[in-house]
Formats: structure tokens, C-alpha cells, sequence
């Protein structure tokens, strides 16, 4: 299988994606909806990992964020509304849509140990300097 940097698009080996839902995803709509699947192996090279690593640190951040101002507005509504059925299941459909909505700067996890990673990270750190 040919492996693709999620960074720069080349043909490049690097660090392994994690296939996650979102990643399951994708490939089962190119695969079964436009009939486009690839197949490629992601990865992210050597000198994309610092651009990679910025991208999944602000992806994380955002998503923290957006979930949390959903639980915060569905507790406000329920609240607000009462404990009845409707109120609730707003507050589920509100969180759902922010978790849908941070979806929109998603960048995948490495299907590596952390320590190698951070390795990873310095020598790439190192090289550009």
C-alpha cells in the first residue's frame, strides 16, 4: 500500500494515522458512495510532523472548547426549560451538532507511542535549526 503524508499530499513514509470513526468514515464514502477509494496509507513525514503538530494541538483545543459551550447551553436549557423530554433532547442534539461543528479542523492521532512521537518532534525541531 502506498503511503501519503496528510500534510504535503506526497508520497513520503512517516509516522502512521490512527484510522478513527472520522477516518472510517471518509473511506467508506469514497468507497461505497463515489466509487474514488485510493487506499493510500496515511502518514505525516519528517518535515511536516511540527506543522502537523500545531494543526492536531489547535484541532484538540477547538474541540474541547465547542463541546464544552454545547454541555454549558444544554445545562442552560434544561434549566431554563425544565426537566422535561424536549428540553433534553435539544441539550443532546445542541452537543452533538458543537462536536459535529469541531469536526469542521479535524487532524487525525498517530497510531504511535507517545514517546516516540515526542522524539519525533525533536528531531524535527532540531533539523530545521
Amino acid at each position: 500500500m502506498e503511503s501519503r503524508c496528510i500534510i504535503c499530499g506526497l508520497e513520503k513514509k512517516g509516522l502512521k494515522v490512527r484510522e478513527d470513526h472520522v477516518i472510517y468514515a471518509i473511506r467508506w464514502f469514497k468507497r461505497n458512495v463515489t466509487r474514488n477509494e485510493k487506499g493510500y496509507g496515511l502518514v505525516v513525514c519528517r518535515d511536516c510532523y511540527k506543522k502537523y503538530a500545531e494543526a492536531r494541538h489547535s484541532y484538540t483545543k477547538k474541540t474541547f472548547a465547542y463541546v464544552g459551550i454545547g454541555v454549558l447551553a444544554a445545562v442552560l436549557w434544561i434549566a431554563v426549560g425544565g426537566i422535561r423530554l424536549y428540553a433534553i433532547a435539544a441539550g443532546v442534539i445542541l452537543i452533538a451538532f458543537m462536536y459535529l461543528l469541531s469536526l469542521l479542523s479535524y487532524v487525525p492521532d498517530l497510531d504511535v507511542k507517545r514517546e516516540k512521537v515526542e522524539s519525533t518532534a525533536k528531531r524535527a525541531h532540531n533539523d530545521k535549526d
